[in-house]
């Protein structure tokens, strides 16, 4: 008896903006981590000289891929929530406030069952991403904090005095540049094991994780309940 091969079928998941905009935090986060590592640590400059042009050069990719960053996630929010397609998106709130879905998900990382899910993410998926965002937006905001205490015309000077409040609520500008620190240290972390969990999942449920962010689709298997007569 010759074995039936399991059948998929496609969903676009993410349009061709939202997977722009993912790519593109990838490339700003990867290289404020590199330039921030630097402006900490001048480690180029022979410790006799301080080489002023050269860290303001580093210092200047830093300040310009943190602009993007910023533009990229006022985009990406506004896209949740109005985008299209963005109800795939918002219909994984109803798993995140249901514990079976909770038990389903951490069940079928123990391989017993299957993963399933209302919208696009399951409920830690979509815990994980909006922690990860809630550090975008810390990220920024103790960003900007530091940029205005540099600079002090155009828009820094117009975010200066808001700002120094928010720096003194924070403890002061020591304690805004650790808290930007532990922050980049987040995003160290995180992107290793999201890499892992993407490959896992894409083997382990046999869909198309893996590749989902450069074509827009995922597969699901289709059950036999599902499948045409």
């Amino acid at each position: 008896m010759k074995e039936q091969k399991p059948t998929y079928y496609p969903e676009f998941v993410y349009s061709g903006a939202n997977r722009i905009l993912h790519w593109l935090r990838a490339i700003t986060i990867t290289v404020l981590t590199v330039t921030g590592f630097y402006i900490a640590d001048p480690f180029l400059t022979p410790s006799e000289r301080y080489d002023e042009m050269k860290f303001a050069q580093w210092e200047m990719w830093h300040y310009i891929f943190g602009f993007i960053l910023i533009a990229a996630a006022v985009i990406r929010i506004y896209l949740f929530f109005f985008g299209k397609g963005h109800k795939l998106e918002t219909r994984s709130l109803k798993d995140v406030l249901s514990l079976k879905s909770w038990i389903t998900q951490l069940k079928s990382y123990f391989f017993i069952g299957q993963l399933q899910k209302s919208g696009i993410y399951g409920p830690l998926q979509f815990v994980v991403y909006t922690m990860i965002m809630l550090l975008i937006i810390l990220a920024v905001l103790t960003g900007l904090i530091l940029y205005a205490n540099v600079y002090h015309q155009g828009l820094a000077g117009y975010m200066y005095e808001p700002l120094s409040v928010v720096a003194s609520w924070m403890g002061g500008l020591a304690y805004v540049r650790l808290i930007h620190h532990i922050v980049m240290w987040g995003f160290i972390i995180f992107v290793p094991i999201h890499i892992y969990m993407v490959v896992w999942q894409a083997i382990r449920f046999k869909h198309n994780a893996l590749d989902v962010m450069f074509t827009g689709y995922d597969y699901h298997l289709i059950s036999e309940e599902q499948k045409p007569e």
